[in-house]
């Protein structure tokens, strides 16, 4: 305490400072889950419209998919900070991993909607809470963070999952078996895939700390 008055702490975040960094981030996020959504959802049924499947095994269409995942996570990754590590890192996650929510929401229209809800928790929110928390510790990992970095984001990146694996599972209840498979599917993609994302960028916006005047490092980027 100097003359009375306390030091200003400068290694805390401004909230306004976080809040516009949370943003940004899920932002990123947001846009990099919306690629391999929308490649699920609107360009492989058009592909195979068009017959471009004709002849081919199922490996065509999944390594679409998968491209569009490791496009979608350069993508994000480029919220975290500059240079070419953190796109790279979240680049590998998403294409390792992000593919598997999708599959899941493929099969959503064969259900009736009679299923108990606490069933279709049991079934989507283990799986989509699984499928985040690989991708989020697979990013952070490769992104340098060491083990208890990846520890952490898997933790963050699995509650995101619970979260949207819960939201699935009310939509599936709400509009499964009505006629609507086109919704169906565009919700349980939706909450599968998108939802978690974005609360997840907006948890790794929020970790971070104001660096000082200098370079300095950051809980989720550099």
């Amino acid at each position: 305490m100097v003359g009375g008055m306390r030091p200003v702490r400068t290694d805390r975040p401004s909230n306004p400072l976080a809040a516009a960094r949370a943003r940004r981030v899920a932002g990123a996020f947001a846009a990099g889950g919306l690629l391999p959504f929308a490649t699920w959802f609107l360009v492989l049924p058009a592909l195979g419209a068009a017959d471009f499947y004709r002849g081919a095994s199922l490996l065509r269409p999944f390594a679409i998919l998968v491209i569009a995942c490791a496009a979608g996570g350069w993508m994000a990754g480029r919220g975290l900070g500059p240079g070419r590590r953190w796109p790279a890192a979240f680049g590998a996650a998403f294409g390792a991993v992000l593919w598997i929510p999708l599959a899941l929401a493929n099969g959503l229209p064969a259900l009736t909607g009679g299923d108990p809800f606490g069933q279709l928790l049991a079934i989507f929110v283990p799986i989509v809470a699984v499928s985040h928390a690989l991708l989020g510790g697979i990013g952070f990992a490769l992104g340098g963070r060491g083990w208890r970095g990846a520890g952490r984001g898997a933790l963050a990146f699995g509650a995101a999952g619970v979260v949207g694996g819960a939201a699935l599972a009310a939509g599936v209840r709400l509009t499964a078996g009505e006629g609507a498979a086109v919704a169906v599917s565009a919700l349980g993609g939706a909450a599968a895939c998108l939802l978690p994302l974005v609360l997840a960028g907006w948890w790794c916006g929020r970790a971070q700390t104001i660096p000082p005047p200098a370079r300095a490092r950051t809980r989720c980027g550099r």
